[in-house]
């Protein structure tokens, strides 16, 4: 089945930019493209976890979606604003970069970005457990194979395994017994609701990570990630994440532990300045250029 929607896009938003974003994600496994002019994603719908393919298009303000997997496209809009971040004042992000000339520098590198998140932070905690003591590279090779041997097929893409399909997989070639422990307990978790995403969005993140922590593999880095990236959180600070830490040293030719102090300027969007650090990262071919460190720092489960 296939269906429509119109997303407005706010003041400054560019497609273009997500979609470039996106098609060097390597931790969302294949579940998203960039297409001429478009961006396909593919996710699980928050709550009832249908399979379902976005393909976005922009049109000057309007974000035209054609939907295959679900006629739900209240909740799909609703998912797919909070991962684009298509609710904020375009005008207040544009301002960021203009307060802290620094973070602006940066910024101008990224025409049109506002942020890209993870469908759900259950599709976050599975590519973080599964990235724990592997590389990035590694954590999404398995979870393609796991979505393509588990998961359910739409538009072309392969989507990762639901919850209920998740508890069904009693062994996977490159999933340690423990680790699949581990991922039956975030599958069980989001059907009980303790991953929803708007629930987590509403409750003071000091409690909502302590809550993630009580999941059984679940350490601090995981948490964070699950709730900053898979809830697409607007104004957290990643404090556990290595690469944002390098980002910003190299960008301000500070310590890291200038870090919190400086990105008081970015607010209300730290998490979003964040990301486009780590990007500029990317740009810089710094990616790799972590030092052991910051991996210990950041990469406790």
């Amino acid at each position: 089945m296939t269906t429509h929607l119109e997303l407005q896009a706010p003041y400054g938003f560019s497609l273009a930019a997500a979609a470039d974003f996106y098609a060097g994600f390597t931790p969302m496994g294949g579940a998203a493209r960039q297409l001429e002019q478009r961006l396909q994603l593919a996710m699980r719908l928050d709550e009832t976890f249908e399979a379902v393919v976005a393909t976005l298009s922009q049109r000057g303000a309007v974000l035209q979606v054609e939907v295959e997997g679900t006629r739900d496209g209240a909740r799909l809009a609703k998912q797919l604003t909070r991962m684009l971040g298509l609710d904020v004042d375009g005008h207040a992000w544009a301002a960021v970069g203009e307060v802290d000339p620094v973070f602006g520098a940066v910024k101008r590198h990224f025409p049109g970005f506002f942020t890209a998140g993870f469908p759900s932070p259950y599709e976050a905690g599975v590519g973080g457990v599964l990235s724990q003591r592997s590389s990035v590279r590694q954590a999404a090779a398995t979870r393609r194979k796991l979505s393509e041997a588990h998961g359910t097929a739409v538009g072309g893409l392969h989507l990762l395994p639901s919850p209920r399909q998740l508890l069904s997989v009693k062994s996977f070639a490159g999933i340690a017994e423990p680790k699949l422990e581990v991922l039956h307990g975030l599958a069980r978790a989001a059907l009980d609701g303790t991953l929803d995403a708007e629930r987590l969005r509403a409750t003071p993140m000091e409690f909502a990570l302590a809550q993630l922590q009580q999941l059984r593999g679940v350490g601090p880095w995981t948490a964070a990630h699950m709730l900053m990236r898979g809830a697409s959180l607007q104004d957290a600070l990643p404090v556990m994440e290595p690469r944002v830490l390098r980002a910003f040293s190299l960008a301000y030719e500070r310590p890291d532990t200038d870090f919190a102090r400086c990105a008081e300027a970015w607010r209300p969007f730290r998490m979003w300045a964040s990301i486009v650090l780590v990007r500029n990262l990317g740009r810089l071919g710094q990616w790799a250029a972590v030092p052991s460190d910051f991996k210990r720092r950041g990469r406790a489960a």
